[in-house]
C-alpha cells in the first residue's frame, strides 16, 4: 500500500496579488490586495444590488415567440402533477416537441401565477411572473460564475468577473427573457464551481459540496438534456484530478481511492434523478428517454430559413463556423483582449494558475462548440443554446485582465491598462443603455456593431419588439376607442395577442406573414423584422409603405408599425377569387400608384399580363418587383417564363 501524504487543500492556491509584481503600494479600488474593499461583505452587498437591478428591469422586456409553446407547456406540467401523473398530456407535446424539455421552469412559473391568482395568459402581467423569474436564474448564473473566479483569483477576480457579466449585452439580454437557455446556464456554471470544491475535498466530500451539485445537475437537467454532460463532467473531472495528481507523486490508499469513487458514483447517481424531477417525459421511462432527448438535440427536428453571413440558409445545413462567428461578432470586446491577454501570459504565470479548474473551463467551453461542429446540429437563433459556455469563457477573460494587472511594475502602464478595460466597460455600459430592452441584439463594434450586422445576421429573432410595437399602436392610434371592428395582422402573433388583449372588444388579431400581407384583410399591420429577405432590409424597400411607427435597436429598424391606408392590392386579390382578372389589374396598377414597392402585387400583376400575352408589360412588372426584391426566385422564374413565351411568340 502506498504511503499517505499529507492531505491537499481543498481550494485552489489561487493568484498571490501580494507577491505579484503590478500591485501598486497604495491602498485603492485598484489596489487588489486592499481587503478593506474586496470582502465578501461587500461582494454580498454588490450581489444583493444586482440581483434587485435585474428584477426590476426585467418587467421592461417582451414576450418571446417560443412563450407561446412553453405556456402551453406549462399548463400540461400542471396538470401532470397536480393528478399526480394520471394526465399524461405533458408526454407527448408536438407543437415545439416541449416533452423533450425538463419542466423546472415553466412548473415553477405556472405555479407562482396561479399562487397570486393569475390564470389568463393574455395578459401582460401573466408573463410579469415568467420575467422576473427568468432574472433570477440568470442572477444566479451570473452569482456562481464569480464565486467560481473567486475560487481561482480571490474577491478581486469575483467583483472583476460580476462587473464583466453585467457589461455583456447578449447575456444579459437573455437573462430577461430566456427560459430555457438561461435556467440551463445557471445550473452549468453552478455545477462547475461545486465540482471544484467536491473533487479537492474528496475522499471526504462536504454535504454542501455534494448538494451543490445535486442542485446543480437538478436545475440544469430539468432545463435541458444537455444537463447529461454534467454528470459525465463530474467523473471526467475527478478522474484527471487524481491521474494528474499520482501523476505528480501524491500517492493515494487504495481506501481514499475507494471512498472517492464511491462518492463520485453515488453524487452521479443522485443528481441523475434529481435532474428528471420535474420532467414527465424522462419520468416515464428514466433510463431510456433522457437520452433520446438528447439525441434530438443534437439533430433539432425543426429546420427554418436563418439568416448569417449574409446568407439565408436552412438551420440543418449551415457551415461550421457559425457558432464561432456568432460568438466572435456579439461578446464583448473586453472579453476577447481577455482571452488574448490570458494566452500571452500563460507560459509567464502558469505557476499562478490552478490545474483543475483552467483545464475544466476550457473544456466546458470547448467540447460542446465541437461537439455541435463535428455532428452537423441543427442551430438557429445565433449561439442562444449556447449561452451556457459563455460562463466559462468570461471567466478566462477576467483571468487575462488580472493575470495583466499584476504582470507588471511600471504604474504609468498600469494606469494605461486600466483605462483600456474602462473604456471598453464603457462602450458595453453605453450599448445596454441605448439598446434596451433589445439587448440581445448586440453586436460588438469590432465587425461595425447592429448596423453592420444588419441585413446580414438575424437580429430581433424572438419578436421582442412586437411589445413596444402594440403598445405604441394602443396609445397613438387610439385603437381602443374606436367603434368600428378594427383587424390588426402580424407576423409576431403570440406577442401581440398578450399585449393587446386588454384592448377594444372590435379589435381582432391575426396572424400573416409579411409577403401575403396583400392578399388579407387588415386596418393595421405589426411586421418584425425575422424572415423579411436581406435584399429588402439594405435597399430600404422594409419597412414598408405606410409604416407609421419603426421599433429600433440602436437605429437599426427591427419592427413596423403599418396602417393600411390605401386597400387596392387586398381588392385586387378579392377580385382574383372571383376570376375577374380585368378588375384585378385594375386595383393591382392602383395599388402600385400608392405604393410602387409593393413586390408581391408587381409581381401578380406581370403573372396576368403574360396570361394575357401582353408579355412586355409583364416584363416591365416583374422587373419591378426584382427591383423592391432582387432575390426573389419566385418572381426570377416569373421573369424566365415570361421571355421564353416572348421569344417563342416572336418566332
Amino acid at each position: 500500500m502506498a504511503k499517505k501524504e499529507a492531505p491537499k487543500p481543498n481550494r485552489p492556491s489561487g493568484i498571490d496579488y501580494h507577491l505579484s509584481p503590478g500591485i501598486p503600494h497604495k491602498k485603492s479600488i485598484f489596489s487588489f490586495d486592499n481587503t478593506v474593499f474586496y470582502n465578501r461583505k461587500n461582494f454580498t452587498i454588490l450581489s444583493i444590488l444586482t440581483l434587485f437591478g435585474m428584477i426590476s428591469l426585467s418587467i421592461h422586456f417582451g414576450v418571446n415567440g417560443d412563450e407561446k409553446f412553453q405556456i402551453d407547456y406549462s399548463k400540461k406540467l400542471w396538470s401532470y402533477y397536480s393528478s399526480l401523473g394520471k394526465d399524461t398530456s405533458a408526454l407527448y407535446v408536438p407543437e415545439g416537441n416541449m416533452q423533450l424539455y425538463g419542466g423546472l421552469f415553466d412548473l415553477t412559473a405556472v405555479s407562482l401565477n396561479k399562487l397570486i391568482g393569475q390564470n389568463d395568459e393574455f395578459t401582460p402581467s401573466y408573463h410579469t411572473v415568467r420575467r422576473v423569474l427568468c432574472a433570477v436564474f440568470g442572477f444566479i448564473a451570473l452569482l456562481f460564475t464569480s464565486l467560481f473566479a473567486k475560487r481561482i483569483g480571490g474577491w478581486p477576480l469575483a467583483y472583476l468577473t460580476m462587473l464583466l457579466m453585467l457589461l455583456t449585452p447578449r447575456f444579459m439580454g437573455d437573462a430577461m427573457v430566456n427560459p430555457k437557455d438561461i435556467p440551463f446556464a445557471a445550473g452549468y456554471i453552478m455545477t462547475l464551481y461545486f465540482i471544484s470544491i467536491y473533487i479537492r475535498q474528496l475522499p471526504k466530500p462536504s454535504l454542501s459540496a455534494i448538494m451543490g451539485i445535486v442542485f446543480g445537475v437538478m436545475i440544469a437537467l430539468n432545463t435541458r438534456a444537455g444537463g447529461l454532460l454534467l454528470i459525465v463532467y463530474l467523473f471526467l473531472f475527478t478522474a484527471i484530478y487524481f491521474g494528474r495528481s499520482m501523476y505528480q507523486g501524491h500517492a493515494l490508499t487504495t481506501r481514499e481511492i475507494t471512498l472517492s469513487i464511491a462518492y463520485t458514483m453515488a453524487v452521479g447517481l443522485i443528481s441523475y434523478f434529481a435532474g428528471i424531477l420535474f420532467w414527465p417525459y424522462a419520468l416515464a421511462h428514466p433510463l431510456v428517454n433522457p437520452f433520446k432527448a438528447l439525441t434530438e438535440f443534437t439533430h433539432q427536428p425543426i429546420t427554418i430559413s436563418v439568416l448569417f453571413s449574409g446568407l439565408h440558409s436552412s438551420s440543418s445545413l449551415l457551415p461550421w463556423n457559425y457558432i464561432p462567428e456568432w460568438i466572435i461578432r456579439t461578446i464583448p470586446i473586453f472579453s476577447i483582449v481577455g482571452v488574448f491577454f490570458f494566452f500571452r501570459l500563460l507560459k509567464k504565470r502558469y505557476h499562478d494558475l490552478p490545474f483543475l479548474e483552467i483545464f475544466m473551463l476550457f473544456f466546458t467551453f470547448l467540447f460542446p462548440i465541437s461537439y455541435a461542429i463535428y455532428k452537423h446540429s441543427t442551430l438557429h437563433d445565433g449561439w442562444r443554446h449556447f449561452l451556457f459556455v459563455y460562463p466559462s469563457l468570461l471567466l478566462i477573460a477576467s483571468l487575462g485582465w488580472i493575470l495583466w494587472f499584476t504582470s507588471f511594475s511600471s504604474k504609468y502602464f498600469r494606469f494605461i491598462s486600466v483605462i483600456l478595460l474602462l473604456g471598453l466597460m464603457s462602450e458595453n455600459l453605453y450599448s445596454i443603455i441605448t439598446y434596451h430592452p433589445y439587448q440581445y441584439t448586440y453586436f460588438n463594434p469590432l465587425f461595425g456593431g447592429i448596423k453592420k450586422a444588419y441585413g446580414n445576421f438575424e437580429t430581433d429573432y424572438w419578436m421582442l419588439s412586437v411589445k413596444e410595437a402594440s403598445t405604441w399602436l394602443k396609445n397613438h392610434e387610439k385603437i381602443d376607442k374606436l367603434h368600428k371592428p378594427i383587424t390588426i395582422t402580424t407576423n409576431g402573433l403570440y406577442p401581440a395577442q398578450v399585449y393587446l388583449s386588454d384592448t377594444s372588444h372590435n379589435l381582432k388579431v391575426t396572424y400573416t406573414r409579411y409577403y401575403e400581407r396583400s392578399e388579407k384583410d387588415w386596418d393595421y399591420a405589426i411586421f418584425y423584422s425575422r424572415f423579411i429577405h436581406r435584399d429588402q432590409l439594405l435597399n430600404h424597400t422594409w419597412p414598408p409603405k405606410g409604416t407609421v411607427y419603426t421599433v429600433k435597436a440602436d437605429g437599426v429598424p427591427i419592427c413596423a408599425v403599418v396602417k393600411r391606408d390605401n386597400r387596392e392590392d387586398y381588392l385586387g386579390f378579392q377580385a382574383l377569387e372571383k376570376n375577374d382578372a380585368i378588375s384585378a389589374m385594375k386595383h393591382f396598377l392602383a395599388a402600385l400608384k400608392y405604393d410602387f414597392n409593393n413586390e408581391t402585387v408587381s409581381s401578380k400583376l406581370a403573372e396576368l399580363y403574360k396570361n394575357q400575352c401582353l408579355y412586355e408589360k409583364a416584363a416591365d412588372m416583374a422587373l419591378q418587383s426584382l427591383n423592391a426584391f432582387p432575390s426573389n426566385p419566385a418572381t426570377m422564374n416569373l421573369l424566365e417564363e415570361i421571355k421564353y413565351e416572348q421569344q417563342k411568340d416572336a418566332q
